[in-house]
C-alpha cells in the first residue's frame, strides 16, 4: 500500500516530466503573396529553432523564402523551391526573426504556409 507521501512524490514527478516534454511554443499562418511582388513579410517569432515553408498551390511555384532580422538587417537564405511539399529547416537564431516569401509563380495572389517554432 502506497503511503500518502510516496503517492504525492510520484504524482509530482509525473507532472514534472510532462512539463519537460512540452514542445516549444511556435506560430503558424497562411499568407497571400502576389506574383513578382518581391519579398513579403508573413510571420515573426523571437529566437526560432525551426521553420516550415510550403506553397499551398502550384500557382505559387517556384517561390523563394528567406529569413530577416530587422534589428540589424541580417538575412538567411534565400531558399528556392519548386514543389508544394513542406520544407523544414532547423535554425539557431536570436532576436525577432521574420519569414518572407517571394512568389515567382503566376498566382495573384498565391497562398503560402509558414510555421516558426
Amino acid at each position: 500500500m502506497l503511503t500518502r507521501r510516496l503517492l504525492t512524490a510520484i504524482c509530482g514527478a509525473s507532472v514534472g516530466m510532462a512539463l519537460l516534454a512540452t514542445p516549444a511554443q511556435g506560430a503558424s499562418t497562411n499568407c497571400n503573396v502576389n506574383a513578382s511582388a518581391d519579398y513579403v513579410s508573413c510571420l515573426s517569432l523571437n529566437n526560432p529553432v525551426q521553420e516550415v515553408a510550403k506553397a499551398n498551390s502550384s500557382t505559387g511555384l517556384p517561390y523563394r523564402f528567406k529569413l530577416l532580422r530587422s534589428s540589424d538587417g541580417a538575412t538567411w537564405g534565400y531558399w528556392e523551391w519548386t514543389s508544394t511539399q513542406y520544407h523544414v529547416i532547423g535554425l539557431n537564431l536570436s532576436g525577432l526573426i521574420t519569414g518572407q516569401f517571394d512568389n515567382r509563380g503566376s498566382g495573384n495572389p498565391s497562398s503560402f504556409y509558414i510555421e516558426l517554432a
